[in-house]
């Protein structure tokens, strides 16, 4: 009876230490070629069709980045400023994209009115 408590408890610390292992060689694995870049719409000197909804807008600079050989990997919208107090088009709406995208790919974004 003892010995098979002796055994049990080998074969879970056993168990443990190679979920550790495991979880320490997948966090290995993280991309780091990728970062993030943000744009703050305008109201509209976007080089994508301008669009209210969020939804749609997403697959407007996806689609747009796409045609330039750039994959977006994630794409959020949010408000994070007011809007700017004029009506020029390029004056922002207080919208901002975030866009992860390879690192790589930095130069062209910024090309297109994107920031680190």
């Amino acid at each position: 009876m003892v010995l098979s408590v002796i055994k049990m408890r080998k074969g879970i610390v056993t168990t443990f230490r190679l979920l550790i292992i495991v979880l320490l060689l997948s966090a290995c694995g993280k991309n780091t070629n990728v970062t993030w870049m943000y744009y703050d719409e305008t109201l509209c000197a976007d080089a994508w069709e301008h669009t209210n909804n969020n939804e749609v807008l997403k697959d407007n600079v996806t689609e747009h980045f796409k045609s330039k050989g750039v994959k977006i990997y994630e794409i959020e919208i949010f408000n994070d400023t007011a809007p700017q107090g004029c009506l020029a088009c390029t004056c922002t709406t207080g919208r901002r994209i975030k866009v992860k995208v390879k690192k790589k790919e930095v130069s062209t974004m910024e090309a297109n009115g994107f920031f680190r």
